[in-house]
């Protein structure tokens, strides 16, 4: 039951979930290959620059993905919260 798995700590969407499309997997191996390519031309402090933008850039998404999730399951609480409303009315 998923709110027991919530309660104990057991759901970790984000890091259990990644994205499956083949548009996802075609743009992680895009990016590989650009990192493996980077690596070969630049020297060692700016190729470390790049890694921390990428790790920064990760951050961001992370954050930016968290907050649409809040957005977006919140009016999901609504619209139950309201159905629910409606339903007792009935009774």
């Amino acid at each position: 039951m998923i709110l027991e798995a919530m309660y104990s700590g057991d759901f970790y969407p984000s890091e259990t979930v990644s994205p499956t499309s083949p548009e996802y997997r075609k743009a992680i191996k895009a990016c590989e290959k650009l990192m493996e390519q980077l690596s070969q031309r630049l020297n060692k402090e700016d190729y470390q620059l790049v890694q921390e933008l990428q790790a920064q850039t990760s951050i961001a998404q992370c954050e930016e993905s968290e907050s649409h999730f809040k957005y977006g399951f919140s009016p999901g609480l609504l619209v139950h919260q309201e159905a629910c409303e409606q339903v007792n009315k009935e009774k």
